[in-house]
């Protein structure tokens, strides 16, 4: 394999050196000018075979001339050499010309050249340089006006000029009110460019594609640019300024585009699980596995792939199984000239299955806008079955949670047999009536000494809970002060579960979510603390294995919740 890999390689190279190419300066090009068609090769050739220019009107050539170059570095020398046959030519007529292939032999074997278009369009009088609004101006390109809300357009901003430009600089971008932009990068090198049989040095100052967010009538603004135009000073009387090259001046002169109107219609009787996706899509998903233990996790991917607002759908909802743990979704993208090129959008889920059985992640249908067809069109992933074999830890949990089950009737029925017991007519003696009398005053002389010694007890449970809490959490507050933001998380999931462990003796192989719900049940601690304290150990495991979580925010504040909670937690459990 390697051998291959290694000739490959070397007739890569061979092949990518002996290579004929044809280069032409002018193109589009105008009847009656002179145009430099080249032929170059990056060796020394010899018996050229020149092309058929069909028609073109041949100036010169061939004309053959060699380069060459040494250089030594590092020890090592190179040597490089490329011969070049130019031609000159001259188009009587507009239309197109197709030049046939070229042929020049290196060690005795023949390389053709590719064929070539050539462009020439029909000339007209350029209009004087004073007229600046025939030789400075920028061209709005609009792929299309008419389009639905949702649906994409590439607007391209192209400068033209005639005159000498030293700087350009945009001060006014468009507004763009009712549009979602997304701009793509453009090259600053000038080309040449033939408009109304006048040519121009055209660049691509901005390219844009832009998404309707609304219906109606939307305006694309004006851009402006500031142009530094060069132009010769013809009151300068200097010698030495004409002779260094110096007699020149630049001014400031503004360009602006014209606006264009977009219509915008809405999209009629949309589906009711229509997201907004407009374009043309497919969707696909998958499994890392089909088979998995109950408590270990699992990774479902959700891909959407095609053209259009790929990058605007919002996260869909997919029906998962009711026993599945399951996290936000980690999205990805790769999003291409925003979205007119192929371009992919993931949705990424991490996935726990909590008990055994054989579950369904049922197939999730895609509705979007085709464009190209004008209606809704809808396309599924696939549905995925997942088997879920037992844990020693479910079924531990299995065997508690039995031992709790309540029976299938919730409301038992009112009993129809009653039993009725006589009572006695006998007057109360004077002694049980004065005892019932005193009974009240003594019972809230009881009640006043207790509750002090509860409102003392709570002072000595609170301030006892809140030094478990600060120990507990100690290492979390050197983590918020050194901004170690995952060790920060990592010492709170280990600060509960140690906190969970040692409170209530439970084994470190039996920590789970489903025994703190069974023994903070047993120990009849309030739901609210219970539910506090399992949702700071999911945020402490979704910022540890999963990146969809800003794990800078709130340290502070969570720290904050994990001692307020450990405190309830400790009163409540004395």
């Amino acid at each position: 394999m390697k051998k291959l890999l290694i000739l490959f390689l070397i007739f890569a190279k061979y092949s990518s050196s002996q290579e004929l190419k044809v280069s032409v300066d002018k193109n589009p090009a105008i009847v009656g000018e002179q145009i430099l068609i080249q032929y170059t090769i990056n060796q020394k050739g010899d018996n050229f075979k020149s092309p058929n220019f069909n028609g073109l009107r041949i100036l010169s050539g061939p004309n053959p001339s060699t380069q060459s170059s040494y250089s030594f570095v590092n020890g090592k020398s190179e040597s490089k050499i490329s011969t070049t046959y130019s031609f000159y030519a001259q188009a009587t007529k507009a239309g197109k010309y197709k030049f046939s292939a070229a042929a020049i032999t290196v060690d005795n074997k023949e390389i053709n050249s590719n064929e070539y278009e050539l462009t020439v369009v029909k000339g007209k009088n350029p209009t004087s340089q004073n007229s600046n609004d025939k030789n400075l101006f920028i061209k709005v390109e609009v792929s299309k006006k008419n389009i639905v809300v949702g649906e994409q357009i590439l607007v391209t901003y192209k400068l033209y000029t005639r005159l000498d430009l030293q700087n350009t600089e945009l001060s006014k971008i468009p507004d763009l009110n009712g549009f979602w932009s997304k701009d793509l990068e453009t090259s600053s090198r000038f080309k040449r460019d033939v408009l109304d049989g006048i040519p121009y040095n055209t660049a691509v100052i901005k390219k844009s594609v832009l998404t309707a967010q609304k219906k109606g009538k939307l305006t694309i603004d004006p851009l402006e640019l500031k142009c530094g135009v060069r132009t010769q000073n013809q009151r300068s009387n200097d010698p030495f300024a004409n002779f260094f090259g110096n007699n020149f001046q630049v001014r400031e002169q503004l360009v602006s585009s014209k606006k264009i109107d977009i219509n915008v219609s809405g999209l009629a009787n949309s589906p009711t699980n229509f997201n907004g996706a407009v374009g043309s899509m497919n969707i696909s998903s998958e499994v890392d596995m089909n088979e998995i233990n109950a408590n270990e996790a699992l990774t479902y991917k959700l891909t959407i792939t095609g053209t259009g607002n790929i990058d605007l759908i919002e996260t869909p909802t997919i029906t998962f199984p009711v026993d599945f743990e399951v996290y936000e979704p980690n999205i990805s993208e790769k999003i291409f000239e925003g979205g007119r090129k192929r371009s992919i959008k993931t949705f990424e889920y991490l996935i726990i299955p909590r008990f055994e059985g054989i579950y369904d992640i049922p197939a999730y249908e895609f509705v979007y806008f085709d464009t190209k067809k004008n209606k809704f069109e809808k396309k599924y992933s696939l549905s995925h079955k997942i088997k879920v074999e037992k844990s020693l830890q479910n079924e531990q949990n299995q065997v508690i949670q039995k031992t709790t089950v309540k029976s299938k009737e919730d409301i038992n029925y009112i009993f129809l047999n009653t039993k009725f017991k006589k009572i006695d007519n006998s007057e109360i003696k004077n002694y049980i009536f004065y005892l019932l009398f005193a009974l009240p005053i003594f019972l809230l002389i009881l009640i006043k000494i207790f509750l002090r010694k509860i409102k003392t007890k709570v002072f000595d449970k609170n301030k006892n809970a809140n030094k478990i809490a600060l120990k507990r959490l100690s290492r979390a507050q050197v983590c918020i002060n050194e901004n170690n933001y995952d060790k920060f998380f990592e010492e709170i999931e280990k600060a509960f579960w140690g906190y969970f462990s040692d409170k209530f003796k439970v084994p470190v192989s039996d920590l789970s979510k489903e025994n703190i719900d069974i023994y903070f049940s047993k120990y009849e601690i309030e739901d609210i603390i219970k539910d506090k304290f399992i949702s700071i150990i999911d945020t402490c495991e979704l910022a540890r294995y999963t990146p969809v979580i800003d794990k800078s925010q709130r340290m502070d504040d969570i720290l904050k919740q994990s001692k307020e909670t450990i405190i309830k937690l400790e009163i409540e459990s004395k």
